[in-house]
């Protein structure tokens, strides 16, 4: 359940940025795919790459973790 919720917050924040898969994957060092297996919930996201994703998506990582 939290996956999901991360996941669907990661792409909240990088659609209202307007920012493409491939280009926040690109900026993580990661591919789309696991970009959007993160975003589906599919995969375990690392601590260490929430923190990159919430500074390339400029938001404090716990907006991550929020529910709305």
């Amino acid at each position: 359940m939290e996956r999901l919720i991360i996941g669907e917050n990661i792409r909240r924040h990088r659609a209202f940025r307007n920012k493409k898969q491939d280009s926040l994957a690109r900026e993580i060092g990661k591919t789309r795919q696991m970009l959007s297996r993160y975003e589906n919930g599919k995969s375990a996201i690392p601590l260490a790459m929430l923190d990159l994703i919430a500074e390339k998506l400029g938001i404090p990582v716990t907006q991550l973790f929020e529910t709305n």
